[in-house]
C-alpha cells in the first residue's frame, strides 16, 4: 500500500511539472489562437500532457484519419474547441493512463490472481478508446437536439416566406426566434457563410456536411433542386416540415412501443425476484405454524 501511494505521488509530481512547462511554453502563443471554444472539462485537464503527446506521432493535415476526425468534430460542435491532432494524441494519453492505473492497482496492491489481472487489464483499452466514445456521444447528442427543433424551424422559415420575405431574411429572421442550440448556431453559421460570400448552394452544402444528418441533407437537397428546376420553395418547405412532423411523431409513438419491452428486463432481474421471496416466506411461516413444514420434512 506504501507503494502504491508513493507511485501516486509520483504521478502527481510529473503531471504538475508537466502543466507548468507547457504553461510555460506556451504563454506566447495564446494570442493566436483566440478564436479557440471552451474545450470540455476532461480536455482541459488532461490538456499539457496531451500536447507532449502530439509531438511524438505528429497527424498530417493531408490523411485521411484528420480530414474524418475534422469532420466528425464538426458535427459535434467542438472544431473549434479540439483540434484533429490533439484528439488524436488524446488517444495515446488515454492509453498511457490506462497503463499507469494498471501497474498502479497489479503492484501496488501486489495482486497475484491472474483473474483480477486480466479484469484490471482491461482499463488499458478503455483509456485508448474514451476519447472516440465521448466524442460519438457527443454527436448523438447534438443531432438529437437539432432534430427536435428542426421541424419548428421550418415552419417559421415557411411563415415568414408566405410573409413576403426572400429566402435570405426568411432565414435569418426564422434563426432569431430559435432558442439557443445547436440548430441555430448552425443556421448562424450559414448565414456568415452567404453573407461572406459564398454562394447559397455552397452554404448549405457545408451546413449538411458539418451537421451529418438525413433530415438536415434531404431539406438542402430539397432547396437546391427547387433552385435548379424553379419551383416553388414555400410550398416546397411546408411539405417539408410536414413530413419533419409526422417523423417526430413516428418516432415518439415507436419510442413508447419500446418502452414495455425495456421495461421488461429490470422487471424480471428486479421485481418478480423479490415478489417470489415475499410470497414463499409468507408461505414457508404458515407451514411452519401449522405443522405442515415439519410433516413434510417427516418429523
Amino acid at each position: 500500500m506504501f507503494s502504491l501511494i508513493i507511485f501516486l505521488v509520483l504521478v502527481t509530481i510529473v503531471n504538475v511539472v508537466v502543466f507548468f512547462v507547457s504553461s510555460w511554453n506556451e504563454r506566447d502563443d495564446k494570442g493566436s489562437e483566440f478564436w479557440r471554444d471552451r474545450p470540455p472539462s476532461w480536455f482541459t485537464l488532461f490538456l499539457p500532457v496531451i500536447n507532449m503527446f502530439k509531438l511524438v506521432k505528429p497527424l498530417s493535415p493531408d490523411s485521411m484519419v484528420y480530414q474524418m476526425l475534422a469532420d466528425k468534430l464538426k458535427s459535434s460542435g467542438y472544431s473549434y474547441a479540439i483540434k484533429p491532432e490533439e484528439f488524436s494524441a488524446s488517444r495515446w494519453v488515454g492509453l498511457a493512463f490506462g497503463c499507469t492505473f494498471v501497474f498502479a492497482i497489479v503492484y501496488g496492491l501486489a495482486i497475484e490472481n491472474i483473474n483480477h489481472i486480466v479484469m484490471v487489464l482491461f482499463a488499458i483499452p478503455i483509456g485508448f478508446f474514451y476519447p472516440d466514445i465521448w466524442l460519438n456521444d457527443a454527436v448523438k447528442e447534438r443531432q438529437k437536439k437539432i432534430s427536435n427543433h428542426f421541424p419548428f424551424f421550418l415552419e417559421l422559415l415557411v411563415l415568414s416566406m408566405r410573409a413576403g420575405l426572400n429566402f435570405t431574411s426568411a432565414l435569418e429572421h426564422a434563426t432569431n426566434k430559435l432558442p439557443d442550440g445547436p440548430l441555430r448556431q448552425e443556421l448562424q453559421h450559414l448565414v456568415r457563410d452567404i453573407r461572406t460570400g459564398l454562394s447559397r448552394r455552397e452554404s448549405l452544402d457545408l451546413m449538411a456536411k458539418r451537421v451529418a444528418m438525413p433530415e438536415v441533407s434531404n431539406f438542402v437537397a430539397a432547396i437546391n433542386q427547387a433552385e435548379e428546376v424553379g419551383g416553388e420553395l414555400g410550398d416546397l418547405l411546408f411539405k417539408q416540415a410536414t413530413q419533419r412532423r409526422k417523423e417526430r411523431f413516428l418516432k415518439a409513438e415507436e419510442m413508447a412501443g419500446k418502452a414495455p419491452v425495456k421495461m421488461l428486463g429490470p422487471l424480471i432481474l428486479l421485481l418478480f425476484p423479490m415478489t417470489f421471496v415475499v410470497i414463499i416466506f409468507v408461505l414457508y411461516i404458515k407451514a411452519r405454524d401449522g405443522g405442515a413444514l415439519n410433516f413434510l420434512m417427516g418429523t
